[in-house]
């Protein structure tokens, strides 16, 4: 866990020293979806952090991968999550940071970090060792009405297909929660719910990079995370996601399941 905690403030590191007004932006859809040098190079700082530690891992990043001898040990990385937010000045991004291993038959992620640099928040797990916000211990809230959640849900993507899609989605979402937001970020939004501050987050096709750290940090601090069928999401395979505190996870299923 030292070395994730490390690679997520270097890449964080770069990314408060960094003008957002200078960055190179490359749209990676039609309209929305969108990289920047800023990405790049909070990954290229983090990568340098995690191989001065463990030269023979690999890495797998939003930003382009780096093989490793060691086939066991698998970084995920996302430099900059959040992007659109930090192009535009709004202050709700971070670096994600996890080590994905496979040994004695088990392959899982043991330890992540996700830090926030504009508040300089670091949310940190380790397997079976608990999860912590700036060294205290995380905790869900326990929340048991949907009716009283605050979810996330959002998408991002300017296919007219899947946005309307996702109206749907969210409009059974505003029928039955207590309150729904559209954020960004969700490896925040995870560790948001590990500290009780969100209740739940849907969003479809998701890449490990963006909540492998996150749904270690939610798991240690006693939430759930899920694919719309309620199966654990348990591969680096891209998934639909539920995450929740965990008493809200079944009645919120169950209003997906009527989509």
């Amino acid at each position: 866990m030292p070395v994730a905690v490390a690679a997520a403030r270097a890449g964080g590191a770069v990314l408060a020293a960094t003008d957002r007004t200078r960055v190179d932006v490359t749209l990676k859809d039609a309209r929305v979806d969108i990289t920047t040098s800023a990405d790049a190079a909070s990954q290229a700082a983090v990568i340098a952090a995690i191989r001065r530690a463990f030269p023979e891992h690999g890495v797998i990043g939003e930003e382009g991968d780096v093989a490793g001898a060691d086939p066991r040990h698998v970084w995920l990385v996302d430099g900059l999550d959040g992007t659109s937010n930090f192009r535009h000045g709004i202050p709700w991004y971070c670096v994600s940071v996890a080590l994905r291993c496979r040994e004695h038959g088990a392959d899982e992620v043991v330890a992540g970090a996700v830090f926030d640099p504009v508040h300089d928040e670091l949310w940190s797990a380790g397997r079976g060792r608990g999860a912590t916000g700036n060294g205290v211990a995380l905790e869900v809230d326990d929340t048991a009405a949907l009716s009283r959640a605050v979810v996330v849900s959002q998408i991002q993507s300017s296919d007219p297909s899947a946005i309307g899609a996702f109206t749907t989605v969210f409009e059974a979402l505003m029928n039955a929660a207590g309150g729904v937001r559209f954020v960004g970020a969700p490896a925040l939004i995870l560790s948001h719910i590990a500290a009780g501050h969100y209740t739940a987050y849907v969003e479809r096709a998701m890449a490990s990079w963006d909540i492998s750290a996150g749904q270690l940090i939610l798991e240690e601090a006693g939430g759930r995370l899920t694919d719309f069928a309620g199966k654990r999401v348990a591969s680096a395979a891209v998934t639909d996601v539920v995450a929740t505190n965990g008493p809200i996870h079944e009645a919120l299923l169950a209003v997906l399941a009527r989509l």
